[in-house]
């Protein structure tokens, strides 16, 4: 999952989708506080479940 994330937000980079690279961005921070063992943000992962069923609204907008 490490090595994957990277790849898919530079690949949604390449095709001009910014909420879609912060959405991995996020992602792959997530997964890395898991792998250390460091707390998760619960909201935070809350937040991406959400965005994940709705990749159409910009997560950006206040």
């Amino acid at each position: 999952m490490q090595g994957l994330l990277p790849l898919l937000k530079r690949s949604a980079a390449d095709l001009g989708s910014a909420d879609m690279v912060y959405w991995f961005e996020q992602a792959d921070t997530e997964v890395a506080n898991i792998i250390k063992g460091r707390p998760s943000d619960a909201a935070a992962i809350a937040a991406l479940i959400a965005f994940a069923g709705r990749p159409h609204l910009n997560i950006n907008r206040p």
